[in-house]
């Protein structure tokens, strides 16, 4: 197939979906050469076959399913990572917080007060679960409309 042919064929097709209004090919060639008229020939039978308005694409539902399957599973990788992001925060707020005290009660050791902050630290380790229950039912009794003084 030569160039001749190949401009010819793109005339016709042009021709064909209707982006050109004329038939502005070469008649003559089309009529002598062979492949030019099979592929005229080509173009009516499909003309015939198959409407020229678009056809509706219609998937199957295996295809739609396998690719909801694929999204969601991208979806996934993606909030690990999230995940696994917000977890490395977290694990590193940690260490930060425990390096922050230790270097709070050094320098309160190297000041002289550190034995004074470890008796405040234990009676409060053995008060606090003390207070704890007498705190817990005075909220129920606020929540029932009582006040703390039984009116």
């Amino acid at each position: 197939m030569d160039s001749k042919c190949r401009k010819n064929q793109e005339k016709m097709l042009d021709w064909f979906y209707e982006e050109q209004e004329e038939k502005n090919w070469d008649f003559d060639h089309v009529r002598q050469c062979r492949a030019c008229q099979g592929y005229y020939e080509k173009l009516g039978t499909i003309e015939q076959e198959l409407p020229r308005e678009p056809l509706e694409f219609q998937a199957s539902e295996a295809f739609i399913r396998t690719l909801e399957d694929k999204v969601r599973e991208e979806g996934v990788r993606r909030g690990e990572s999230r995940d696994k992001r917000r977890m490395l925060k977290e694990l590193g707020a940690f260490p930060a917080v425990a390096l922050f005290l230790l270097l709070a009660m050094g320098s309160l050791f190297y000041y002289g007060i550190g034995p004074s902050f470890i008796q405040v630290q234990l009676t409060g380790l053995i008060l606090f679960p003390l207070i704890i229950p007498i705190l817990g039912a005075l909220e129920k009794n606020r929540q029932r409309g009582r006040d703390i003084y039984g009116s």
